[in-house]
């Protein structure tokens, strides 16, 4: 999560942020494969300087009408009831040198839409966002939420969009992770400025799933920042398919790790709250 405006500044809690570069040791994600990537933004609230602002995440389109992010990026939006979306879809840009040779020149927005969106949270975070409002915690394994938007987004022709797996294969791809190649894929015009290389890959070479029920990472890769939100994809055959969002970094006295929550069980639970048939399967296959 990132926060902009005159005042804002990084929310601190358990899962804390670090300056860096976003999306440590990572390189340009130019496949197609990675299109249905999207940065957006969307109202949240800083307690500390006690005003509303935007706040700057990533999510996945599972299609043009629905996004998967993390909570923690639209919580917020649903307490205030403010659920307009600033949501830019980008490409990579080439030019072709008198020369005939193609060179890549950087990242940016193709289309930029502002569309309203119905989120939908865990059971047990709606009940308490009742309550708690805009001062809501989230634990790591809930971070997960899917926005429906009012209409179809338009995206750029040719969109592939990473499905998820079933239930039946979800504890068995966990179970052998690191052989699916975990790869988690941001855009992050924050910390990439200088390069322009803002959408970014890292595979994960150390990750593996908690008791607690969320999938801890201290891969060589890390994610900073503004990568909040994000896809953790894991490749299947030739198809890149999504287990997780982006929940950050989590910290003791000790050492530091990243954190992503699995759609596992959750997101199928999510999915039963929304009445469009076609939309639950696409979340829960």
């Amino acid at each position: 999560m990132r926060r902009g405006g005159m005042m804002g500044s990084v929310l601190l809690s358990l899962l804390m942020g670090l300056n860096g570069w976003a999306l440590t040791h990572a390189e340009p994600a130019i496949s197609p494969d990675f299109d249905s990537v999207v940065f957006y933004s969307v109202t949240q609230y800083d307690e500390k300087a006690r005003e509303e602002l935007s706040g700057f995440c990533n999510g996945n389109l599972v299609s043009p009408r629905v996004m998967i992010t993390a909570a923690h990026c639209v919580f917020q939006a649903e307490a205030l009831q403010k659920r307009e979306f600033d949501v830019q879809i980008g490409e990579y840009l080439y030019v072709t040198r008198p020369d005939g040779e193609r060179r890549r020149v950087g990242y940016g927005s193709k289309i930029r839409e502002r569309i309203h969106g119905k989120i939908y949270l865990p059971h047990q975070l709606t009940s308490r966002l009742k309550t708690e409002k805009v001062r809501l915690k989230i634990g790591p394994a809930e971070d997960i939420a899917v926005v429906v938007f009012e209409q179809d987004l338009r995206v750029i022709p040719g969109t592939v969009f990473a499905g998820l797996f079933s239930q039946q294969q979800v504890g068995s791809v966990l179970s052998k992770l690191n052989d699916y190649v975990p790869t988690v894929v941001t855009i992050n015009p924050f910390e990439e400025i200088s390069t322009n290389d803002t959408r970014r890959m890292a595979p994960l070479n150390n990750i593996s799933k908690t008791w607690s029920g969320y999938l801890e990472s201290k891969s060589r890769a890390r994610v900073q920042p503004g990568d909040s939100g994000a896809p953790l994809f894991v490749r299947t055959g030739n198809q890149w398919k999504q287990i997780g969002v982006v929940k950050g970094r989590a910290q003791n006295l000790f050492s530091n790790w990243d954190v992503f929550g699995i759609l596992d069980q959750r997101i199928c639970e999510i999915s039963r709250q929304i009445p469009d048939p076609l939309i639950q399967k696409d979340l829960c296959p």
